[in-house]
């Protein structure tokens, strides 16, 4: 359903890559210090401020709370608070993509798109903004990847499409036997000697897979055809002549 050529989290990066939208104060943190002005952030200053080499701690934290604290309340056309959120996130689930897809071969895409969808729903979630931290929020995005992967393996792949498809095929196989005389084995049973038996040969055509195996055991082929004798026939009346019809097998009779 969500899987698709170009992978969510590449989608996100990419839409914080565009200058617009990187270099426009996203963030503001209060300073602790009374009477000092509070800190302004762009998208690029504030994943610097998380991720980068001089990250404080201290102040990683006041950063998260403050993502967290107007993502959820961002009404703005495209989500601006809420895709920030998302994009501050994929340091930390990337590597659970990773684990995920190597050991239990899910799709990547799919992955990525369950975690987004895992994320929104926690900041959409009522009181978001005073119950939600980021290590709730990872671990949201984290469980709900493992359990979509978990609940791929115990999915058994379905043949039915190839059945109907077959049964179609066999079907119409069936419809041109009726018409095509070469698919059908002429089988010519020769009066036997003796008063009683057949008064004429018995000629009648069948497919080769409708007979049992070994029923051409004896078949003699220096004749017109291919011949057998079926066991002893019951006497017919006189003057009863018997042609040639074609038989079908048991349980397709119109």
């Amino acid at each position: 359903m969500y899987s698709s050529i170009t992978s969510m989290f590449a989608s996100v990066r990419r839409h914080f890559d565009d200058p617009r939208v990187r270099d426009v104060v996203l963030v503001t943190v209060p300073s602790g210090t009374e009477g000092a002005e509070p800190v302004r952030l762009t998208a690029a200053e504030t994943h610097e401020a998380l991720y980068g080499p001089n990250s404080d701690p201290q102040f990683a934290a006041a950063v998260w709370r403050e993502v967290l604290r107007t993502a959820p309340s961002d009404l703005s056309p495209h989500g601006t608070g809420k895709l920030l959120a998302i994009w501050l996130t994929l340091p930390r689930l990337t590597g659970t993509v990773y684990r995920v897809c190597t050991r239990l071969r899910a799709d990547r895409s799919d992955v990525e798109a369950e975690m987004v969808l895992a994320l929104l729903e926690e900041l959409a979630a009522p009181d978001a903004a005073n119950r939600l931290s980021d290590s709730s929020l990872i671990r949201a995005a984290r469980t709900r990847a493992w359990l979509f992967a978990r609940g791929g393996l115990r999915e058994l792949p379905s043949t039915q499409v190839e059945r109907i498809a077959q049964d179609h095929a066999l079907t119409a196989s069936d419809e041109e036997t009726d018409t095509q005389a070469e698919e059908g084995l002429d089988v010519q049973v020769n009066r036997p000697d003796g008063p009683d038996g057949l008064r004429a040969p018995l000629r009648f055509r069948v497919r080769p897979e409708h007979l049992r195996k070994g029923v051409f055991a004896g078949i003699n082929d220096g004749g017109r055809g291919r011949s057998t004798h079926g066991g002893r026939w019951r006497k017919r009346r006189s003057g009863c002549l018997v042609g040639t019809r074609r038989t079908r097998p048991a349980g397709r009779r119109g």
